[in-house]
């Protein structure tokens, strides 16, 4: 008997097609497990090189604080120092903190394992004098401001000593 029906009849594969399927289902097969080899070599690369940059944070901060030392340490201070911190520029920053009425009368650097400040100032008065020691003490390049003798009859006349800061001391 015949089949009229409008659906049409699954064909049968034959062995050749079976063989190019397997083939194909293969291929698949083989390709997935590639991308996730090539997926999980991926992820062990991303943390071997975040575990590489922590490690090389760790060895510049390691390599600063010992430069920085060595830099302090060293009998070439002195030559660092007076690099980083040129009389020019420790005047420069003087001037800059002095009040119209105080004047230096006589500056001294000492270049050792810090640049020491040593000054004679005069002032009109003592409140002109209190203001250059509240602006020296507040500045962010001098610190450890220890005022010296004094004379506060009339005139101020006094030995101010600081220690002035490097750029990176900031």
């Amino acid at each position: 008997m015949r089949d009229f029906s409008s659906r049409p009849r699954a064909r049968r594969l034959e062995p050749r097609e079976w063989a190019w399927l397997a083939v194909g289902a293969l291929a698949v097969l083989l390709s997935a497990g590639t991308a996730w080899d090539a997926w999980r070599d991926n992820r062990a690369a991303v943390v071997r090189v975040a575990t590489v940059r922590a490690e090389r944070d760790a060895a510049g901060a390691r390599l600063r604080a010992l430069e920085s030392q060595v830099r302090r340490d060293s009998m070439g201070n002195q030559a660092w120092l007076t690099l980083e911190a040129p009389p020019p520029r420790v005047v420069a920053d003087l001037a800059e903190l002095l009040p119209p009425e105080v004047r230096l009368e006589q500056l001294s650097l000492k270049y050792g394992t810090r640049l020491e400040v040593e000054m004679t100032v005069s002032a009109r008065d003592a409140a002109a004098y209190d203001l250059f020691l509240e602006r020296l003490g507040a500045s962010p390049r001098f610190g450890e401001v220890s005022p010296g003798e004094e004379n506060r009859a009339g005139e101020v006349k006094a030995q101010v000593r600081a220690a002035y800061r490097e750029e990176d001391a900031r």
